[in-house]
């Protein structure tokens, strides 16, 4: 491959976005995790297992007998695909290169144990500001917003009954990191919603308000985790979109689309106080994203703005305002 050189700020180049779109392409073509494979002898016969990394912990699994033609088969294959991680890794390193966004240490490792531990393909959505900082090769350009540094990771969940993983949430979270704990809940029913390392950093679980009584944490059996449930979230989160975070061999995640992150920061920006430091937050990733997409997508921009403002009075008052907070007239959102 051809080294990238790091274009002008803002700006991807045409072989840079290329580079991304093929990452993503062999991402979503993973059928198995990468990993080495170990052998074990109980009591004179051997046995195959897979160990992959999960954040910072090495999970060990089953294969079979070392003898068993499908247990060989299978390892086979994953050592296949170990070697084809390193050539995504070389990718995702040039993309760096070429002044793509990558998370932090901290994060990818989150990422990684979240997404081999199976959850986002069974339905949890990364939101945020870390969503956000995914954004620049899907939308054509880096937003103007800065990644400031986040001490959160939020995610999203639309289906409480599918969302599941291959361990609760707890286990999972301290794949990435082992200080996690789960915080106390108010109710004795009601699993936890909230997760804290010792480092500070935070993860916290939404979901959509359903009905009017839905304003208590709402339990995830699959995740062992509640998730609260906010108004406006569902926009948000409908056709969720797949992409790539810049660590380790390419982590596939699921982020809102961006014209629907853009148009709910709108939304949920005059929710909040004035004066809070989220509102500036929402406000400046609102407009980054509407710039953009403006440039570059303006009919899907367009199409989402005029769903939200159909959807009732509070949505449009709450868009207007945010638009007049941000100097922004029709014509910014209009072809």
């Amino acid at each position: 491959m051809a080294a990238l050189s790091a274009p002008p700020h803002g700006s991807i180049s045409p072989a840079a976005l290329t580079l991304y779109a093929d990452l993503l392409q062999k991402v979503e073509a993973v059928q198995r995790q990468p990993g080495s494979i170990s052998r074990k002898k109980v009591r004179g016969d051997t046995y195959l297992y897979a160990v992959e990394k999960h954040g910072q912990t090495r999970i060990q699994r089953y294969l079979g007998p070392a003898k068993d033609e499908q247990a060989i088969e299978e390892s086979a294959l994953i050592q296949a695909e170990a070697q084809h991680a390193r050539s995504r890794r070389t990718q995702v390193s040039m993309l760096k290169r070429a002044g793509l966004p990558g998370p932090s240490l901290e994060v990818g490792r989150l990422l990684e144990a979240v997404a081999r531990a199976g959850l986002f393909e069974s339905g949890l959505v990364l939101i945020g500001t870390i969503a956000f900082s995914l954004y620049a090769p899907i939308v054509g350009a880096i937003p103007s917003a800065a990644f400031s540094m986040t001490q959160d990771a939020d995610f999203a969940v639309a289906s409480v009954t599918d969302t599941r993983g291959d361990a609760d949430l707890t286990t999972v979270l301290r794949r990435a990191d082992p200080t996690f704990q789960s915080a106390p809940s108010l109710h004795r029913t009601d699993l936890p919603r909230k997760f804290r390392a010792s480092t500070g950093f935070e993860v916290e679980i939404l979901t959509p308000v359903r009905n009017r009584e839905d304003d208590g944490v709402v339990n995830i059996a699959g995740l062992g985790a509640g998730a609260t449930p906010l108004h406006f979230m569902e926009f948000l989160i409908q056709d969720a979109i797949k992409a790539v975070a810049l660590y380790n061999d390419g982590i596939k995640v699921t982020i809102p689309n961006p014209a629907r992150y853009a148009i709910h920061k709108l939304i949920v920006a005059q929710e909040r106080s004035i004066g809070v430091a989220k509102r500036d937050k929402d406000l400046a990733q609102a407009g980054a994203l509407i710039a953009i997409l403006h440039a570059n997508d303006p009919f899907l921009l367009h199409d989402i703005w005029e769903e939200a403002r159909a959807r009732g009075p509070k949505w449009r008052t709450n868009i207007e305002r945010s638009m007049k907070m941000l100097a922004l007239t029709e014509e910014d959102l209009t072809p």
